[in-house]
């Protein structure tokens, strides 16, 4: 019976902890590609253009959700590796700093993929040296009322709220995080 107290309390203190929605980073809810793709095709390079319109059904992803192609080695291992067959030199640096930077401002820090792909990207841009900018004035489109203007650097944006809601997703993602550890380790005392 404790374990049953123990489990549904954990239960409950995982809504406690991912309440504050708020924190979360707000991506427009539609797409006409999809999530990853529409913000930044018309900046790629020609040659990796039709690298972002993969189809997202390999991927528990909503088709519009941004930071879930992120974190998704099998749909972003598809992206590079197309972008590391049809690309070489800087255009694979500039594809790699696009979707890099989309990654950081929706909150989702990484472009995550298999190493070998990243090796293939590397291997694809041959000499030409890592993008940390690009000659051109982005604007990350989050919500229907809120966007991120980019020029230049990688690292900075106009609107300094979002240095502090990444900070808060991290935080977050990372209390989530323990809460599915806990959850985790209770639910497999329960089955012993």
């Amino acid at each position: 019976m404790n374990y049953i107290t123990v489990l549904l309390g954990l239960f409950i203190s995982s809504f406690v902890f991912a309440e504050d929605y708020a924190t979360y980073p707000q991506v427009p809810k539609t797409a006409s590609i999809n999530g990853f793709a529409d913000p930044i095709v018309d900046l790629l390079p020609s040659c990796a253009q039709d690298c972002v319109k993969f189809d997202t059904g390999n991927t528990p992803c909503p088709y519009w959700d941004t930071g879930c192609f992120c974190v998704m080695p099998q749909w972003a291992g598809l992206m590079g590796q197309c972008v590391a067959q049809n690309c070489e030199g800087n255009d694979v640096e500039v594809a790699r700093y696009l979707a890099t930077s989309l990654c950081n401002i929706v909150g989702a820090n990484t472009w995550m993929m298999p190493a070998s792909i990243s090796d293939a990207l590397s291997s694809a841009a041959g000499t030409a040296e890592p993008l940390t900018t690009l000659d051109a004035e982005i604007v990350w489109v989050i919500s229907s009322t809120t966007s991120v203007q980019e020029t230049g650097s990688a690292s900075s944006t106009s609107n300094s709220s979002e240095d502090s809601t990444s900070t808060g997703n991290l935080a977050a993602l990372q209390t989530g995080s323990i809460t599915s550890l806990i959850l985790g380790f209770v639910l497999s005392l329960l089955t012993y």
